[in-house]
C-alpha cells in the first residue's frame, strides 16, 4: 500500500481550450498529514480539489488517492474520501438526522450502522443536541459543522476541505480548527484550501503554495520558518530617542529599514545572526543605551507575499 494519501502528477486543466487553471501541478501528501493549499483567486485550488473528488476531469495528468487513480476508478477511490467543496446547499425543512440518514443510505450503511455513524459524527461536530431540530434555524457556524459531519459520515481516511472557515466568526473558526486537530489525532489526512494564512499556520503541518496554476512552494510550516529566519530586531532604549539618536541608527549600513518611535525601534536586516549581533554592537558603540531587544520572523503571510509577489494576499 502506498505511503501517500494524495498524489498529483503533472495535472493540467484548461477550460474551453483557452483558460489554463492548472499548468502541470505535481505534489504528494503523506498519510496522516494536515496540509494547507494556498493561492490567490483563480490559482487552481478548487479545480485541483474537484479533480481529486471526480467532479471534473483533468485535461491531462493523474490524480491518486491511496494509490488509486481517481478518474479511472472513481468508485473505489471515493470510498476513502470525505469532501466539502464549495459549501453545498442543504434543505432547511430537514433535520441533521434526516439529512445524514439519506447520505448514510447512499453509502450503503445498514440501519444500525447508519444510526451509530450519525450519532458519532454529530457528537464530533458538537451538534448532538440539534440532531432533530430543523436546519433552517441553524447559524452559519452550525451549518458549516453540519456539512463537515456529512463529509466524515462514512469515516473516510482522506478529508478534503475547500475554504472550511469561510464566513465564520472567530468562535466558529476555532471550532473548525479543533475539529481538524481531532481528525488528525484519529489518523485522518486533511487537505485544506484557504485564503486565511493565519488559520493555515495554526492548523497545518505543511503548506503548498499555488500561483497561476503552478506549485511555487511545498514545505513544512516549520521549515518555512527556518528559511525565513528572524529578519526584524525590536529594540527598546533607556530614553526616548532624539533626532541625533535617530540619525545614528539610520547611519548603520547593515540596517535595511524599519520604524523608530519614542524609545523603541523596529529594525529590518538580512536575517543573519552575525548581522544582528553587529547591529546591536554598533548601536551600543554609538552611545545608545539598549535595555532590551527581541528577534522576530516575518511569518507565513510575508513568505507568501514574497514568494508570489501578490500585494493583496491569498484568495
Amino acid at each position: 500500500m502506498t505511503e501517500y494519501a494524495i498524489e498529483i502528477d503533472n495535472l493540467v486543466k484548461t477550460y474551453s481550450g483557452k483558460i489554463t487553471a492548472l499548468a502541470g501541478v505535481s505534489f504528494k501528501i503523506e498519510k496522516g498529514d494536515v496540509v494547507g493549499y494556498l493561492g490567490p483567486n483563480g490559482a487552481g485550488k478548487t479545480t485541483t480539489m474537484k479533480i481529486l473528488t471526480n467532479l471534473i476531469k483533468p485535461t491531462s495528468g493523474l490524480a491518486y488517492v491511496n494509490g488509486i487513480d481517481v478518474n479511472k476508478h472513481p468508485g473505489e477511490a471515493l470510498r476513502y474520501i470525505g469532501a466539502l467543496i464549495e459549501v453545498p446547499g442543504v434543505y432547511d425543512y430537514l433535520t441533521p438526522h434526516e439529512m445524514l440518514m439519506y447520505f448514510a443510505r447512499v453509502y450503503g450503511m445498514s440501519g444500525k450502522q447508519a444510526k451509530q455513524r450519525i450519532d458519532e459524527s454529530l457528537e464530533l461536530v458538537k451538534l448532538s443536541d440539534w440532531a432533530h431540530k430543523r436546519i433552517g434555524s441553524f447559524s452559519t457556524g452550525m451549518l458549516r459543522r453540519l456539512v463537515i459531519a456529512k463529509a466524515i459520515l462514512h469515516n473516510p481516511e482522506v478529508l478534503i476541505l475547500d475554504e472550511p472557515v469561510l464566513g465564520l466568526d472567530p468562535k466558529g473558526m476555532k471550532d473548525v480548527r479543533q475539529l481538524i486537530r481531532q481528525f488528525q489525532g484519529q489518523g485522518m489526512t486533511v487537505f485544506i484550501s484557504s485564503h486565511l494564512l493565519g488559520e493555515v499556520a495554526e492548523t497545518c503541518g505543511s503548506v503548498i503554495l499555488l500561483d497561476k496554476g503552478n506549485v511555487i512552494a511545498h514545505d513544512s510550516v516549520e521549515n518555512i520558518g527556518n528559511k525565513i529566519g528572524h529578519n526584524v530586531i525590536n529594540v527598546k532604549f533607556l530614553n526616548e530617542l532624539s533626532g541625533e539618536d535617530i540619525e545614528k541608527i539610520r547611519a548603520v549600513e547593515l540596517i535595511e529599514g524599519g520604524e523608530i518611535k519614542g524609545d523603541t525601534a523596529t529594525i529590518r536586516f538580512d536575517g543573519k545572526p552575525d548581522t544582528s549581533a553587529l547591529i546591536l554592537s554598533q548601536l551600543v558603540s554609538q552611545g545608545l543605551m539598549i535595555i532590551s531587544y527581541s528577534l522576530e520572523g516575518i511569518g507565513l503571510e510575508d513568505f507568501y507575499l514574497a514568494t508570489t509577489g501578490d500585494e493583496k494576499g491569498a484568495g
